[in-house]
């Protein structure tokens, strides 16, 4: 009976035309589209209607067919609806389908569809009625797959997405067809929630909460833009005229992890070969999530509420610093909690059968608590820590907050709150729109960090005898300034008009975003304590001599009081306008044409702009034809540019405000407490050697004029064919190619021979700061060369020194699927590829560099000797599978694989002895060039890092005897393969050989296994 039970409802789902399961459909993708679409034939008679009704909610909406039998019923919510065909009011055809966010789903009555249905019994899955690509996951289908409640994880499932660097945040850094991690955009509802500092990871909502997934790999419609890489488009659950309470703990414990490795330095001829560098084996890792929710209406058929809370608890207890650490005997153990607390609430208002309302609010609250500790690298005990052995005494550590500790692979969470309007105007006219904001606050402090005490620095020789020195502030060096966020208020607008065979849409979007982002000196200065040789000399030409103010001055002592502070407050405008037309050239074959055009404007923090990017002309077509005409066979093709901005973090290091101040005094005392000096006396007012007074750099100097953004062309072809009730499959091909990128350079000697050339006074020892530009490209700059004028300099492609930049994607990806038909379903993608080039984006993989748009690729052309290669992203074979297979109602199992090629290896050292013969200034920048040994070593010519093999299992129990019940166990890497997934490819330290070079940074994560114990109650 269970058994039976099971096949039914797999035989439903299989006729209902609905996509069930992880297809690889085509979607159709909108910011302002957070619905899906049903669409068919009927036969056409007198008085017939197409009714689409939610049992659920109980929204309804009806069409008239054409006179050719079309219909359409557009921006419709996701989840399951009737369709009835009526004539004369009476019900005379019935279907039962399932609404995906972004998808059209075929509801056809023809004769011919009918008899199809009643004969084989299947209905086709393959959406015929757009031409993009990606992957569509329903709730009930995460839930039954072994993977951890991440959105990184439901990426990783779909084909053209691999797991970014490890320094940039591993899976919340995705690269989608070869990008770079910070080329991908992230939506729930609609809203963007992509991290707008450095465009790396996102905010994100309680697992619990995701009603569909959609991970799009390219091929997006005019109405999309922004992103070079992929998207991800997430809608959440709603309230049902039922209502329903549920929860759910899991833990993840220690006890059932397996060690770690530890990391030993490499054999490369150095005195450290083989020798332990960093000690893993005793790291623990525990988590506990926690996640209650209600839904149900507030007024049946018309309001309804769904909220969901959830609570994350990871112990971590590792080691933090290595072997070659001095500092790991004091603070080389970590101990640390990670605590997110993740809330929605969402409101769903049908105010009639044509006119929606949906509310919003999603809270994502990421904390880190960290508390250092000594660890003892050595042979004997120190300091009472035995060898190998952790300290009890907390010396260090810091608490953070949607920050840190490297930036750029933050969790960053955030309070959304987002209104989106659903209009049917009528048959053929639909409007949307959506209004949001989201806000971002960024904490980091330091253990024993004392506000507003400034740091102190002495030495025997500048202190005064008889004073005594203390420390006030503990904490050194540079925090992230105080009061840090990330705010965006979005809009966007949709029309969709259908005429005839046209369905023509148009739109617009703006995102004004703010940041106030940057470090300041830890305590807001340093205390400075010098001694001057001669007491009766001026200390500069705008400080006087210290014996002018008497006392401890004639003797030279002296302080100086330094200030320094990189904070910026950039702000970003995002806009675009598209147009799109659907045409049904056929009744088999439809045509989508669309043109995008897209502005990006960074400002400084005196919202001065710094780059302003207009007119960016972005056409798509794609074509899909039904080759049989019954939806089982489809053939497709995408041709689009693509373009993408800068991210907000640009400013603060390329265009933002600098202060560095400096007076000085004399003084006659210490302040016991906080370390200040006392009875200070002037020396000089508020000074500045670079003129750093906290103004912002003049715009006209930070970047090149009139620059293009990144942009990329990209084609897709493909075929998907559903060959039986068991058997889907097809065939893609991708191919992209960036056309431009934005990067910085920071080579004076162009300008230096254009000064020169041109007889401009100053010019041969003008010295540049770093200058955004269109690599490869001819490029204007506005120049001062220490008049305090600009001068205008055009500098070709060729007088610059730099190549073109290239970056090449190419993949064949084959699938095979089963529908879930006899209880069980199952999917296998196979990714052949090769992303080759000389530069992988917007970051820097080879060495994890955080400075997103601005890394040292481009910095001076000898960068780019021998860079053109494999990039870091590139991984030659992906194989993945997954399914599940339910015994009976009661007991289910699944199962997800990943096998793909290792990362590409380098070997990036010094430039050869003859560029430092000739005092070539590019040799400033050390082991940064794709030269090992003095040796060219072009990019990804030294083999591949091990083979990426996983395999996670899990089991479902849901006991009869108690209904809504679910226990289950995930096992994650169930074979314990640690493979490395990167090393480190600098192989110069000075002009030595790096004892580090070729090492493991990170392994993938050993077996662990989670319980879930899951509840849910309908009234």
């Amino acid at each position: 009976m269970l058994k039976k039970t099971v096949l039914v409802r797999a035989l439903q789902v299989a006729l209902g035309a609905s996509a069930v399961a992880m297809a690889v459909t085509n979607p159709v993708m909108a910011q302002s589209n957070a619905s899906g679409n049903i669409y068919g034939q009927v036969e056409t008679a007198a008085g017939t209607t197409v009714v689409v009704r939610n049992p659920e909610t109980g929204l309804r909406r009806t069409a008239t067919p054409e006179a050719n039998g079309r219909y359409q019923v557009s921006a419709l919510p996701v989840g399951r609806y009737i369709v009835e065909v009526t004539r004369g009011g009476a019900v005379v055809n019935t279907l039962e389908v399932d609404v995906n966010v972004g998808q059209g789903t075929n509801a056809s009555f023809t004769a011919a569809t009918v008899q199809a249905v009643r004969v084989t019994g299947r209905r086709s899955r393959i959406d015929v009625s757009n031409t993009n690509s990606g992957a569509t996951f329903t709730a009930r289908e995460l839930a039954k797959l072994p993977i951890t409640p991440t959105v990184a994880s439901i990426i990783q499932l779909a084909p053209n997405t691999t797991r970014g660097d490890s320094r940039y945040g591993d899976g919340n850094a995705p690269s989608f067809g070869g990008s770079a991690a910070s080329e991908n955009a992230f939506y729930i509802n609609g809203f963007p929630v992509t991290n707008v500092l450095f465009q790396v990871g996102a905010s994100e909502l309680p697992f619990g909460s995701i009603a569909q997934a959609q991970v799009l790999t390219g091929g997006f419609g005019a109405e999309f833009g922004r992103s070079t890489g992929g998207v991800i488009n997430i809608q959440t659950k709603s309230g049902t005229n039922n209502w329903e309470v549920g929860g759910s703990v899991s833990t993840e414990p220690n006890a059932l992890r397996a060690s770690p490795k530890s990391i030993y330095y490499p054999n490369n001829g150095t005195v450290s070969d083989g020798k332990l560098y960093l000690y893993n084996k005793d790291n623990e890792r525990s988590q506990h999530i926690a996640s209650v929710f209600v839904g149900g209406p507030i007024i049946k058929d018309k309001l309804f509420l769904f909220a969901n809370v959830e609570r994350t608890q990871t112990d971590f207890e590792n080691t933090r610093l290595s072997s070659d650490s001095t500092a790991a005997i004091n603070t080389g153990w970590e101990e640390r909690k990670d605590t997110t607390n993740r809330a929605l609430v969402k409101l769903d208002w049908n105010i009639n059968d044509n006119h929606r309302l949906e509310g919003t609010y999603i809270h994502d609250d990421p904390k880190s608590d960290r508390s250092h500790y000594g660890f003892n690298y050595g042979t004997a005990a120190v300091n009472g820590i035995e060898p190998l052995g952790r300290g009890q005494t907390k010396n260090g550590g810091a608490y953070y907050e949607s920050y840190g500790p490297t930036p750029v692979a933050a969790r960053v969470g955030a309070e959304i709150k987002v209104l989106n309007y659903t209009g049917n105007l009528s048959d053929d006219v639909t409007l949307t729109a959506m209004i949001g904001s989201s806000m971002t606050e960024h904490v980091y402090v330091p253990f024993n960090f004392r506000p507003g005490v400034f740091q102190t620095s002495s030495t025997p020789t500048t202190r005064i005898p008889g004073l005594n020195y203390v420390t006030g502030q503990p904490v050194s060096g540079n925090l992230l300034t105080d009061g840090a966020f990330d705010k965006q208020d979005v809009m966007s607008f949709n029309l969709q008009y259908k005429v005839g065979d046209h369905t023509i849409r148009v739109g617009m979007d703006k995102n004004e975003i703010e940041s106030k982002a940057g470090t300041s000196r830890a305590g807001g200065g340093t205390w400075s304590y010098l001694r001057a040789t001669n007491p009766n000399l001026p200390l500069g030409s705008q400080v006087r001599a210290p014996a002018s103010n008497g006392g401890f001055g004639a003797q030279g002592y002296y302080v100086n009081k330094i200030i320094v502070s990189g904070v910026s407050t950039p702000t970003v405008n995002q806009q675009a306008q598209y147009i799109e037309d659907s045409w049904q050239v056929t009744k088999d074959v439809l045509i989508k044409a669309g043109l995008r055009n897209e502005q990006f404007t960074n400002y400084n923090g005196d919202r001065q702009a710094y780059v302003s990017m207009r007119h960016q002309l972005a056409p798509r077509l794609g074509v899909t034809w039904d080759v049989m005409g019954d939806n089982s066979l489809k053939v497709f093709g995408n041709l689009g540019r693509y373009h993408l901005q800068m991210p907000t973090n640009v400013a603060v290091r390329a265009a933002g405000a600098s202060l560095f101040t400096q007076q000085y005094y004399t003084y006659t005392g210490i302040d016991q407490t906080t370390g200040a000096p006392t009875g200070l006396q002037e020396l000089s007012g508020v000074t500045s050697t670079n003129n750093e007074f906290g103004q912002s750099k003049d715009p006209r100097t930070v970047a090149a004029q009139n620059m293009k953004s990144l942009y990329q062309d990209e084609l897709i072809l493909g075929f998907e064919r559903a060959f039986s009730p068991d058997l889907n499959f097809g065939a893609k091909f991708t191919y992209r190619k960036l056309r431009s990128g934005i990067d910085d350079f920071c080579d004076s000697r162009p300008f230096q021979r254009y000064g020169i050339a041109n007889g401009i006074a100053g010019a041969a020892d003008f010295s540049s700061s770093c200058f955004l530009f269109n690599p490869g490209e001819d490029n204007d700059f506005q120049v001062d060369y220490g008049s305090g004028q600009l001068t205008p300099v055009h500098l070709t492609a060729e007088e610059l020194g730099y190549p073109k930049v290239k970056r090449t994607y190419a993949a064949l990806d084959l699938f095979a699927e089963h529908p879930l038909r006899n209880g069980w379903y199952g999917k296998i993608n196979y990714t052949l590829s090769r992303n080759k080039g000389n530069t992988e984006g917007q970051t820097r993989s080879d060495s994890g560099q955080a400075d997103v748009s601005t890394t040292a690729v481009f910095d001076m052309p000898e960068l780019t000797l021998n860079a053109d290669g494999l990039l870091p992203n590139d991984r030659k074979h992906q194989l993945k599978a997954y399914g599940f297979y339910q015994f009976t109602d009661e007991i289910s199992i699944g199962g997800n694989l990943l096998v793909a090629s290792g990362r590409p290896k380098n070997c990036i050292g010094n430039l050869p002895d003859a560029y430092y013969d000739a005092h070539n200034p590019a040799t400033d920048y050390g082991s940064e060039f794709f030269f090992c040994n003095g040796v060219a070593t072009p990019r990804g010519t030294l083999g591949r890092q091990p083979w990426d093999f996983r395999i996670d299992m899990n089991a479902a129990y849901s006991p009869a005897f108690l209904k809504g019940l679910a226990l289950k166990v995930d096992v994650f890497n169930i074979l314990n393969r640690q493979g490395a997934q990167n090393m480190t490819e600098s192989y110069n330290s000075g002009a030595g050989v790096n004892p580090l070079y070729g090492n493991v940074i990170s392994y993938t994560a050993p077996r662990s296994v989670k319980l879930t114990a899951e509840y849910n109650y309908k009234f």
